[in-house]
């Protein structure tokens, strides 16, 4: 096993097509929303994610809501959501 195939779990052809594919100006690469402007940590992505396309007063309600019950975003949401199916049942 190669070093490249070591750190990527890709082999070196694999590495070389995506290299190019990427470096291609006819594929164009759509990157997401910079996460480290919004404050996402690496490795925290799965729990922000989802939740993206939120404006940030309901992102930062969520988040302290999370920090204060130990739960995660979407955990929060589904206590939210099932609250209010419960209202109206």
């Amino acid at each position: 096993m190669t070093e490249i195939e070591q750190k990527t779990g890709m082999t070196d052809a694999e590495c070389e097509y995506w290299d190019e594919y990427i470096t291609n100006p006819e594929n164009p690469v759509h990157l997401g929303p910079n996460l480290i402007k919004l404050g996402v940590k690496p490795g925290f992505a799965h729990d922000y994610l989802p939740l993206n396309k939120l404006d940030s007063d309901v992102t930062e309600y969520l988040r302290k809501q999370a920090a204060a019950f130990h739960k995660s975003q979407i955990e929060i949401i589904n206590d939210i959501v099932r609250e209010k199916l419960a209202v109206t049942a």
